[in-house]
């Protein structure tokens, strides 16, 4: 039942009971109560048939929306994350295999081949010799003294024993310092040793290496 709407239809139809009372009016007003009682219930008739359904319908399409929402589409499935590696998992490094160390030794002389020495020593005297570490070895001095015993060569490892030949005289040094640094001499003979075999300030020895 509508408010309002409901109350006007029992109003005209009280109004219409009492036109068809008798003794109320005559017959003109009777007629026209009942027409103006007609005019307003057909509106209201009409309106209360024409609102049912429509509440019917809005319910409907407001049921058929919620469906609508719920039945929305799934959502897609998240991308899984790129698998990180353990620490411990990590792939080792195919090992290479080391190279031997192959160090290019600077040749000397050949055995028993004839070179030419020179020799050196004042200016150089007191200084520290290349090989002071082998002659420490030995309990020799480490300085280069006018005594000392021993030639200098560029390449051969220090305490090399060297014999040396010069006509009739041979001896036997090691090597305790380096040098000599001009082209066409191999060794520099210390005063003692140049004394020994008899050279010059250039001499030409044959050279053996033990």
């Amino acid at each position: 039942m509508i408010p309002g709407r409901d109350e006007w239809f029992f109003r005209s139809l009280h109004a219409l009971l009492a036109f068809l009372t008798p003794r109320r009016a005559p017959t003109l007003a009777r007629t026209g109560v009942a027409a103006f009682s007609v005019s307003i219930l057909l509106p209201l008739l009409v309106s209360w048939v024409v609102v049912r359904p429509m509440a019917h319908v809005v319910a409907t399409a407001a049921t058929d929306v919620q469906v609508s929402v719920l039945a929305l589409p799934p959502l897609a499935e998240p991308i899984a994350p790129p698998a990180i590696p353990m620490q411990g998992s990590a792939e080792q490094p195919t090992p290479v295999a080391a190279l031997p160390d192959q160090a290019t030794a600077v040749p000397g002389a050949a055995h028993d081949s004839v070179v030419t020495a020179s020799w050196y020593g004042p200016g150089f005297y007191q200084n520290r010799l290349p090989c002071w570490q082998w002659l420490a070895a030995q309990g020799l001095p480490i300085q280069f003294l006018p005594d000392t015993w021993g030639v200098a060569h560029k390449s051969l490892p220090c305490g090399t024993m060297v014999t040396l030949s010069q006509g009739p005289n041979t001896i036997t040094a090691p090597v305790v310092d380096r040098g000599p640094y001009i082209a066409g001499r191999e060794f520099d003979l210390s005063p003692r040793v140049k004394a020994a075999l008899g050279c010059a300030d250039l001499c030409t020895v044959v050279m053996q290496i033990r």
